[in-house]
């Protein structure tokens, strides 16, 4: 018997169904509102988004189940995590990057190298086996730490453990290179740097075909620290298999821009330079070696701080190396004599100059980073100071130095370069400290008995020249600009002026008479300097403000050293014609400022 049919039921159901179906639009079209698909053209394939699922069906209520209850689906939690995401990964680095598989592995590597290094300084010490037996246990040792790096690094988890005992291997071969040349003197030190060349090439082109800058590191800080053990003195040996490492390892460093590998390459160079400088100037030996090999360590990391910085220019590490590597080569000019001395270090100052004027001689804006080329400036002025001083006694130190100052002064106005100015105030305060306590020193302008002489009047006019020119061409080039600095300045610059144009002036009167009456002529003839530049600071300043100001200045400076230095010093006639001589500037002055006062009035 069939059932019954209700038309009424399968109408509702019918209706039921397409509101569901209209819902299913509705919400299809709000989704497409909120999140817009991404445009992309024809043909190209999708690949940063999954392939979106197909939409579920609309649920369809079948005629029979119109009063059963309508459970919804459930709807995921949105902060739920799924447990994949939960767990750790048990590889993730600990701290900056150190697993303890990894810090276990090359702390190994540390203590294995230690090792082999006390076991060839105790052997030799000791007598244990023979030489021939140690070089071939050492390479053994690192053909098979080697080998085992190879076979470890191809296994599950084994990345670290392999760069480790990599780095390991190709340390005990190098240090294994350096004892059959310094201990056992089996190869020549030309035979032990190439077999140190090919060592350390292959660490670094294995560092460079796994593309992991933990073994190139590992290698070069390796041999660079345990090197000096084994050697056991700081000598041109021990500097030329350092630079050895630093020259295997630029060309990786500059491939991939590794900065720790550029640290740790130059570093050890430097540092083992300078102590073989003073290690040669306390025992006095092998100085022409030395020499040599730490001029061309410095000449190696110039050119790779060059390379460096052209190749890349946002590595910073290039400036520092930069700055360090003609340090030692300017320590080795005591070794030498004076010409020879002076001549290393002016090459060191031009090739520094040349290599800081190319920013602006070649128009080299956009290859060397303007950091780089001021470091280079600075390092080449430190080294023009070194060779003038060495290159000449003390007593021409002032002349030259100021002479260099003014020279600088007048390149920062052409060049309009703030950078130049500073090293022109740098000589400059060098060479006036110079001056102030060798050639014009105070006591000459106060004893009678004391005369700088032709030195004097050329310093002094110097002192006084550089005093002006300083500060005139930082108003030009715009880098006086802040009121504390620039009044600090100009004030000091008055003081130098003052002081150089009264020694030039009491050192050119004592060469005409040296005795007492040249000493009173002088401070007659200073004083009277003074009040007439004064005056005529004070014509010049009657619409300038500052002119007028430093006349003021002026003048009270003379009048003060009028009745405070010359009253009690001078006698006589001198302090008779001192004084006629100043009142009688002094009224005609007033007369000629007030006329030029009233007519400059009467015109505005």
């Amino acid at each position: 018997m069939s059932e019954p049919e209700h038309p009424t039921l399968e109408a509702v159901a019918e209706e039921l169904t397409e509101m569901s179906r209209r819902l299913d639009r509705l919400a299809g079209a709000v989704r497409l509102q909120t999140n817009p698909p991404a445009q992309h053209f024809p043909g190209e394939q999708r690949l940063s988004e999954p392939p979106a699922a197909a939409p579920p069906p609309p649920p369809t209520i079948a005629p029979s189940s119109v009063g059963a209850v309508w459970h919804a689906p459930p709807v995921p939690d949105q902060g739920a995590v799924p447990d994949e995401e939960r767990r750790v990964p048990e590889s993730r680095p600990v701290g900056h990057g150190w697993t303890p598989s990894r810090l276990l592995a090359w702390t190994g590597g540390a203590v294995t190298l230690l090792g082999v290094v006390f076991l060839l300084v105790l052997a030799v010490q000791r007598g244990w086996l023979g030489p021939v037996t140690r070089v071939l246990g050492g390479a053994g040792l690192g053909a098979v730490l080697l080998a085992a790096a190879f076979r470890v690094r191809g296994g599950p988890g084994g990345t670290s453990g392999g760069y480790a005992l990599a780095a390991t291997g190709f340390a005990v071969l190098y240090l294994d290179a350096v004892a059959a040349t310094v201990l056992y003197d089996y190869l020549p030190v030309f035979g032990g740097l190439t077999a140190g060349f090919v060592i350390a090439g292959g660490g670094l082109l294995l560092s460079d075909r796994w593309r992991a800058q933990p073994v190139a590191v590992g290698v070069v800080a390796g041999c660079a620290v345990c090197a000096p053990l084994v050697t056991g003195e700081p000598n041109a040996v021990l500097v030329g298999f350092l630079a050895l490492l630093h020259l295997v390892a630029t060309p990786v460093q500059l491939r991939h821009g590794w900065r720790q590998l550029a640290g740790v390459a130059a570093l050890p160079v430097v540092i083992a330079a300078v102590l073989a400088d003073v290690w040669a100037m306390l025992t006095g030996t092998d100085h022409l070696a030395v020499v040599f090999v730490v001029s061309a360590a410095s000449l190696l990391g110039v050119v790779v701080a060059t390379f460096t910085s052209v190749l890349r220019p946002e590595d910073n590490t290039a400036t520092a190396a930069l700055v360090a590597a003609p340090v030692p080569v300017l320590l080795t000019t005591p070794l030498l004599q004076r010409p020879f001395a002076a001549a290393l270090a002016a090459g060191v100052a031009a090739a520094l100059a040349v290599l800081w004027g190319s920013r602006f001689l070649l128009n080299w804006h956009d290859r060397l980073p303007a950091q780089f080329t001021t470091a280079a400036g600075g390092i080449a002025a430190v080294a023009a100071v070194q060779s003038t001083m060495t290159s000449l006694d003390a007593s021409a130190w002032a002349t030259a130095l100021l002479c260099e100052a003014l020279l600088l002064t007048l390149g920062a106005l052409w060049l309009r370069g703030p950078g130049v100015l500073l090293g022109a105030l740098c000589y400059a305060t060098l060479g006036t400290v110079m001056a102030l306590y060798h050639d014009v020193p105070p006591r000459h302008l106060v004893l009678v008995s004391h005369s700088a002489g032709a030195a004097g009047v050329l310093v002094g006019a110097l002192t006084a020249l550089v005093a002006v020119a300083i500060p005139i061409t930082g108003v030009r080039l715009g880098v006086l600009s802040r009121p504390p600095a620039a009044k600090t300045l100009w004030s000091l610059a008055g003081v130098l002026v003052l002081y150089g144009t009264a020694s030039a002036t009491m050192a050119l009167v004592s060469l005409f008479q040296p005795d007492r009456s040249g000493f009173l002529l002088g401070h007659v003839s200073i004083t009277l300097s003074w009040v007439v530049v004064a005056i005529a600071l004070l014509l010049r300043g009657i619409r300038l403000t500052s002119l007028r100001v430093a006349g003021m200045v002026l003048l009270s400076v003379a009048l003060t050293k009028l009745f405070l230095f010359d009253l009690a010093t001078l006698d006589g006639f001198a302090r008779v014609v001192a004084f006629l001589c100043t009142g009688l500037v002094l009224l005609a002055a007033g007369v000629r400022y007030a006329r030029s006062v009233s007519t400059d009035s009467t015109a505005g």
